[in-house]
């Protein structure tokens, strides 16, 4: 069975493990970042007149310190979209899953809105005529070192494939497996990348290959796999 390294942190690393033996790869875990709270009092949600995240792990946060539902929510992409329904917030919109499509779904839909955001952002929201107010309100922190069952897959050639969820993820990867002196192997492994700024910053590890996602979702990701045959 093909092996799959994912480096994506936790909550999603669980369910893209489940996606991975689905279609019939071997999952080795290897998640890089700790997704930790930024500590901060509840959210006053009062001055603003809409809220907009860029991921899961900021809508969670907001779900954790604030009652409020009924304001509308601007959703970096569809799956947050969704979970941010399944919180029960009521008015949701989904834009295209980068920061550029949030912008403009945002523009004119203001004046006033709080964007909540880990300390790392790929870009800054900006829609037209609109304040936005950003509140940092997670981190992702690196590991210090590759797991030990990563460092064995990769060596011995027990994966084909490492799959890349983020910029950060993925310069955490080129350094970690640097650092524990491991290189791309004799015939090539291939980098699964959710855009084309993970695929830049994976470029140091040598891959033989990389492959980019037409949408920067976990699905689009997994559908660079070839099927396998079975599954």
């Amino acid at each position: 069975m093909t092996g799959v390294l994912v480096t994506r942190p936790e909550p999603g690393a669980a369910e893209t493990e489940a996606a991975l033996k689905t279609l019939g790869y071997r999952p080795v875990m290897a998640p890089l970042l700790t997704i930790q709270p930024v500590p901060g009092p509840p959210l006053d949600l009062t001055a603003f007149d809409a809220v907009a995240v860029t991921s899961a792990n900021g809508l969670r946060e907001l779900a954790a310190r604030s009652a409020e539902r009924a304001l509308p929510l601007y959703a970096v992409g569809e799956r947050t979209a969704a979970l941010a329904r399944e919180l029960g917030f009521r008015e949701v919109y989904a834009a295209g899953g980068d920061v550029i499509s949030l912008s403009r779904l945002l523009s004119g839909r203001g004046p006033r809105v709080l964007h909540l955001s880990g300390e790392d952002v790929a870009g800054e929201l900006s829609p037209a005529d609109v304040v936005v107010t950003r509140i940092t309100v997670y981190r992702a922190v690196p590991v210090d070192d590759l797991p030990d069952a990563a460092v064995t897959a990769l060596r011995d050639g027990q994966v084909a494939y490492v799959a890349l969820f983020s910029p950060r993820t993925a310069s955490v990867f080129v350094r970690l497996a640097q650092k524990a002196g491991l290189s791309a192997p004799t015939g090539g492994l291939t980098a699964l990348c959710i855009s084309a700024a993970v695929a830049r910053a994976a470029q140091g590890f040598g891959f033989g290959e990389t492959r980019v996602a037409v949408q920067p979702d976990a699905a689009s990701l997994l559908a660079l796999l070839p099927a396998v045959k079975g599954s």
